[in-house]
């Protein structure tokens, strides 16, 4: 293990092209908005993307979870991985008579990162209304005030309203939706992106890739693609899609923190160091025997990783592995900065070299080898 993670730390500049299709499914993506629970408009754009791929069955289920299904051999096993669709956000909870907007967090949320941001609200006929973040101004507070993280239940929206029946007019109600603003995703040095949303959207973008890769391809395995519904609100859609398909083996494709920012040295999952092999999380730890098979598929592909570990978060991986009489289970992400905030960077590289990865594990987790993984 030591070998292969020094290997990855002084390769940080892989050379490697990235599929122009991956880009442009990354950026637009991330500019498609759906918090948990409304996730059609990501859902229209998968269904859209890979309608043309031949003998793909499409199926969802009672959550709104979408599944895209490519048969295998008859008696192959059949292999699963999931992405969540949803995005954090917010949702409106209450306009009060002088036209201000009170919102809840849906998913993850740090106070720190809300106020004085932007917002998109999207109304129930689907205009978008933007607003910006506010709360009792800094000069008014007390100092024992000013050295704490103002809560969110004390920060509001204002979008310039008088009073609430201006907000109405617009046609804001209780329950819109509400996501970070923004224009588009930008292009940055060394094949990197900032965008909203890329958790989880670029692991979307590299499903997709990777459903690509594998259309032509005869294999033994029924390869199950499926992008889960409310992963930030408790990896609900991962719980009955995993039911629903249930896999012999499942794979959660996420993304996790690249420790290259200062004051993080937690281990070597950085920007441009491939894809994460997470040992565990907070939510499940990795099946040892898949773990060991995916390093050395990875290995003997000469795919960079590196190991990855958190104490804190989960990913869908977590209720999937508990499904049934359990499922042999880990996650693969894919390293980002600045999760759970408006804007997010991520590196193309690391997208391709987990498609590249997934497309290697598909065509060699035979029947025989997942017999040999699982317990005995």
């Amino acid at each position: 293990m030591e070998k292969n993670l020094n290997k990855a730390e002084k390769n940080q500049d892989i050379k490697i092209k990235v599929s122009e299709r991956l880009i442009k499914n990354a950026i637009k993506l991330s500019n498609l908005n759906g918090i948990s629970s409304r996730e059609e408009e990501i859902a229209k754009y998968l269904k859209e993307e890979l309608k043309d791929l031949k003998n793909l069955k499409i199926e969802r289920d009672g959550l709104g979870s979408i599944a895209f299904i490519k048969e295998g051999k008859k008696g192959g096993p059949i292999i699963s991985f999931t992405t969540h669709m949803d995005e954090v956000g917010f949702m409106i909870t209450n306009i009060t008579k002088d036209g201000f907007l009170n919102f809840s967090p849906i998913g993850g949320w740090w106070s720190h990162v809300i106020l004085a941001q932007l917002l998109r609200i999207i109304t129930e006929d689907n205009k978008n209304i933007i607003g910006v973040v506010g709360s009792k101004p800094p000069h008014l507070l007390t100092r024992e005030e000013a050295q704490k993280v103002l809560p969110i239940k004390n920060l509001f929206i204002d979008i310039g309203a008088k009073n609430k029946e201006e907000v109405l007019k617009l046609g804001i109600n209780i329950g819109d939706q509400v996501v970070p603003f923004q224009t588009d995703v930008h292009k940055i040095l060394n094949d990197r992106l900032i965008g909203k949303a890329f958790d989880n959207r670029i692991s979307i973008a590299t499903g997709i890739e990777i459903m690509q890769q594998i259309s032509t391809q005869n294999l033994d395995a029924t390869v199950i693609f499926i992008c889960s519904s409310q992963e930030e609100v408790g990896l609900r859609g991962a719980k009955t899609s995993a039911y629903k398909w249930t896999p012999d083996i499942a794979f959660a494709i996420d993304v996790t923190i690249a420790n290259d920012t200062p004051g993080l040295i937690f281990n070597d999952t950085k920007l441009g160091s491939g894809p994460a092999l997470s040992l565990f999380d907070s939510s499940v730890l990795a099946n040892p025997n898949l773990f060991k098979k995916i390093k050395k598929i990875a290995e003997k592909n000469k795919i960079n990783y590196t190991i990855d570990s958190l104490t804190g978060g989960g990913t869908d991986a977590g209720t999937i592995h508990l499904t049934k009489d359990g499922i042999v289970t880990m996650t693969i992400s894919i390293p980002s900065r600045y999760m759970h905030s408006h804007n997010s960077i991520i590196d193309l590289k690391d997208a391709q070299l987990t498609a590249n990865l997934v497309v290697r594990i598909l065509n060699e987790l035979t029947t025989n080898l997942i017999n040999d993984i699982k317990y005995k």
